[in-house]
């Protein structure tokens, strides 16, 4: 048969009691010592509850912290979901409050202006004048019939921005040339054209290039 300990706190800290020797821990004790054996056992069992009281919500706090709910990732999704709906598809339209084709530029100014260019000229020059449009890149994109041969990015530096291409004519590419400005999202900003021709023929048909 199990022997109790004297020891009512041996009893409580020893898992191998039995719960007939805990409720019973007077067996064997005179009426004094079961008397205060009773109360130091009260007393243990009282601390004992009070520790787990105070341990149970310290845990159960630390795992809210740990562990963010459902609720809360929801919250995040649905932001990241809004703030990306209001980021802008295409890039923001600014105006070209310039364009023009010139035999050069000085000082970030154009000499002249040129609609009508002879062959014994091959080098010529698209000027842009640009508003509104910092922090993006604009493109010129050179045509002739038909074709694209050349496309020159520039970054818009800012509000604003002025940018030119030149570009060398082979004599023979005679006819009608257009450059154009075209934003980042491949919207045509601006449309200019200019007329490639022989100069023996230049006669009948008055030459542009007047100056700015």
């Amino acid at each position: 048969m199990f022997q109790a300990s004297d020891n009512p706190l041996d009893r409580l800290n020893n898992p191998f009691i039995p719960p007939a020797a805990i409720l019973n821990p007077n067996r064997g004790l005179s009426w004094p010592e079961m008397g205060a054996n009773k109360k130091i056992i009260i007393k243990a069992s009282l601390l004992a509850l009070i520790a787990g009281g105070l341990w149970t919500p310290f845990y159960a706090q630390a795992a809210d912290i740990g562990q963010p709910s459902a609720a809360d990732g929801q919250v995040m999704t649905d932001t990241q979901t809004a703030e990306a709906r209001a980021k802008p598809a295409v890039a923001i339209a600014g105006r070209v409050t310039r364009a023009l084709f010139t035999r050069k530029v000085k000082d970030l100014e154009p000499v002249d202006t040129v609609s009508v260019l002879t062959n014994d000229k091959t080098r010529i020059t698209y000027f842009t004048e640009i508003h509104g449009m910092a922090g993006q890149t604009i493109t010129h994109r050179w045509e002739f019939n038909g074709k694209v041969l050349l496309e020159k990015k520039h970054e818009v530096g800012s509000s604003h921005w002025r940018a030119y291409t030149s570009k060398t004519l082979d004599p023979t590419w005679l006819g009608e040339w257009k450059a154009s400005v075209v934003d980042a999202a491949g919207g045509t900003l601006s449309v200019n054209t200019f007329t490639y021709m022989r100069k023996s023929d230049a006669g009948s048909t008055p030459v542009s290039t007047a100056p700015n």
